[in-house]
């Protein structure tokens, strides 16, 4: 199964979010995406102008394991869950000399927590936005039991904090209970703006105001936001929160191995076409030798042509593979690997420039859908990217660096910058005329240019299609929108 959304994740780039599950536990796991970016032909993107050198350069991918999904109540109470599992490496470095091993333990389960919970906080936060008749009790329940995680997780700061242990130790549970407070802040604000426009009870309302006053008195008494009086734009309070981000969400992060797809084959091909054009060069030489001899003007002539078609039949032969190429192989293939270097999967991604006769029936259909001029499509005129990725999961290693068994699926996440496609626009502002009670009248409007974008799945249960809409302008990604499909 594939979970997938399309978003801004900048002004000028669109960030695709995959969600790839782990179906089997014995057999690996094979997915197909193709993603289709129809470009206005005025914007000046093709072959020529745009080849996959700079596409490329314009993608950023990253692969990470995706948290667990577990509810408040399982943090709190399942013995396996996150913050036993941290309780539990805790009294390990409490009552023994600390070892290499169970210091990554502990980093790790203190990683594990925050990230575990981040999820679940995100997933009560969209059950929150989609049921908004919610049951006054059961969100004061949540909080409480969301601050009672706080205090068993801060009691363990301060028996850390008593040990005589590594400052490195004390400091990595520091970062989590700094990172917790980060991202419990960040939903309840979130929250409270999505109460004051909804009619709830006062009482639920001054619940989780109280609640943030908290945070903030004990974020106040930690140090935690401290910046110095120059950091006027809290440059510095940004960058540590993301450095902070990082440290505690690398415990699901993957490491990529990045080469070129079909590598061998394409030099076995070079070596053959190199060894066929010697071949050629080589009995034009000997039966113009027999014919003419030796130190001749015909044999010397004869020599110079089979150079010449030597090396034209090499660079041909070089030039059929490279063309056809695409057929076959995909332009990098990248190994995922997690910090013990088990290989848990491989993508293979390719990039190419498709005419629209040659797109499947169904993506045509839902490219057409909602023109704006009902003219033939060509004379509308665009130029087509196709992104297509493999997805390869292997369950043998999956999750075994974390031992987590509800470890189920990876997140792809790529971004695609969008930038030099904005070279070529007009300005974003435009005048224009027009009559009104007898009076000309001058008035602005935006000008805009829209990006389609259809995603083609293939999944163990069948082929899912999307299509979103991206509005730009010369200044950026105005919005996206997705589009409804007619089911074909």
């Amino acid at each position: 199964m594939i979970q997938d959304n399309v978003k801004i994740h900048d002004n000028f780039s669109l960030e695709i979010k995959s969600i790839y599950e782990n179906i089997s536990e014995k057999k690996k796991t094979t997915y197909n995406t193709l993603t289709y970016l129809f470009i206005p032909n005025g914007l000046n993107i093709n072959n020529q102008t745009y080849p996959k050198t700079k596409f490329y350069n314009d993608v950023k991918v990253y692969i990470r394991y995706n948290a667990s999904e577990y509810t408040i109540d399982e943090i709190l109470n399942l013995k396996t869950g996150p913050l036993h599992q941290l309780i539990k490496i805790v009294k390990k470095i409490s009552g023994k000399k600390v070892s290499k091993k169970n210091k990554l333990e502990f980093e790790s389960r203190v990683k594990m927590l925050g990230a575990i919970l981040n999820n679940t906080l995100r997933i009560a936060t969209s059950f929150l936005k989609e049921n908004r008749k919610l049951d006054t009790d059961f969100s004061i329940d949540f909080f409480k039991k969301l601050k009672k995680v706080l205090v068993i997780y801060r009691d363990l700061v301060e028996s850390i904090e008593g040990l005589k242990i590594d400052e490195e130790l004390k400091n990595i549970i520091k970062y989590g209970d700094e990172y917790i407070s980060n991202i419990i802040n960040y939903y309840l604000i979130d929250w409270l703006e999505y109460y004051k426009i909804s009619n709830i009870e006062k009482e639920l309302l001054k619940e989780v105001i109280t609640f943030i006053k908290e945070e903030q008195t004990y974020r106040k008494a930690q140090n935690f936001d401290v910046t110095n009086n120059k950091d006027f734009f809290d440059e510095l309070l940004f960058h540590k929160r993301s450095q902070l981000k990082k440290f505690i969400e690398s415990v699901l992060f993957l490491n990529r191995d990045i080469r070129k797809d079909g590598a061998f084959f394409e030099q076995s091909v070079f070596a053959v076409a190199a060894g066929l054009a010697m071949i050629f060069s080589t009995g034009i030489a000997f039966y113009y030798q027999q014919v003419y001899g030796n130190f001749t003007l015909p044999f010397f002539i004869a020599l110079v042509v089979g150079y010449m078609l030597k090396d034209r039949i090499k660079a041909s032969i070089g030039l059929l593979f490279v063309s056809k190429a695409n057929s076959f192989f995909y332009d990098f293939k990248i190994k995922i690997k997690d910090s013990g270097t088990n290989l848990i999967g491989i993508i293979k991604e390719n990039f190419t420039f498709v005419p629209f006769n040659k797109l499947g029936p169904k993506v045509k259909k839902h490219r057409l859908k909602n023109k704006f001029i009902t003219a033939d499509y060509n004379l509308m005129g665009e130029q087509i990217i196709q992104y297509k990725k493999k997805i390869v999961i292997y369950p043998k290693k999956f999750g075994e660096e974390i031992s987590d068994n509800r470890l189920n699926s990876i997140v792809d996440i790529t971004r695609i910058n969008l930038y030099r496609f904005t070279t070529q626009m007009d300005d974003p502002k435009k005048e224009y005329s027009l009559l009104k009670k007898g009076k000309i009248i001058n008035r602005v409007g935006n000008r805009i240019y829209h990006v389609n974008l259809i995603q083609k799945l293939y999944s163990e249960k069948g082929v899912e299609f999307k299509r979103y809409l991206v509005i730009m302008n010369r200044k950026g990604i105005k919005r996206i929108e997705p589009v409804e499909l007619d089911v074909l």
